[in-house]
């Protein structure tokens, strides 16, 4: 009886883990998704700096679908490129250092931040997961 027990709670841990694991899969993905994917590409293969539209008023740009910044370049470089081991250490490196107020790194910093107070915190390592295996070299 004791070893049925064990089993059965075994057998249901597995399958918790299991279920965790894709949860886990699932937040990352949603994450890229609505927000990583505006600066990063859909397809994690970059956002080219926008040209700023001068006369421009930022009701007008929104109305338009343009960009009306005047001191901030709105772009994500392309994530598709980097191996996995490099978006893990890009990643932490980003939630590590103080950067330069003026610096992309910086405004990264700030949106990652913005990201986990409204998403919630997630891994770093599934986060690289995520992306190198649905859009890295090894897809195409």
């Amino acid at each position: 009886m004791k070893i049925g027990g064990l089993l059965i709670i075994g057998l249901a841990s597995l399958i918790a883990s299991g279920y965790c694991a894709a949860k886990t899969t699932e937040k990352v993905s949603n994450i890229y998704k609505t927000r990583c994917a505006n600066c990063h590409g859909v397809k994690a293969n970059g956002v080219p700096k926008l040209q700023e539209q001068s006369g421009t008023s930022a009701e007008e740009a929104a109305a338009r679908g343009m960009a009306s910044q005047e001191k901030i370049n709105i772009y994500g470089p392309a994530l598709n490129t980097i191996s996995k081991e490099d978006l893990v250490y890009k990643l932490k490196d980003l939630r590590s250092k103080d950067f330069d107020s003026k610096s992309y790194h910086s405004v990264m910093q700030k949106n990652l931040k913005h990201i986990e107070e409204r998403e919630g915190k997630f891994s770093d390592e599934k986060m690289a997961d995520y992306i190198y295996t649905t859009f890295g070299s090894s897809t195409k």
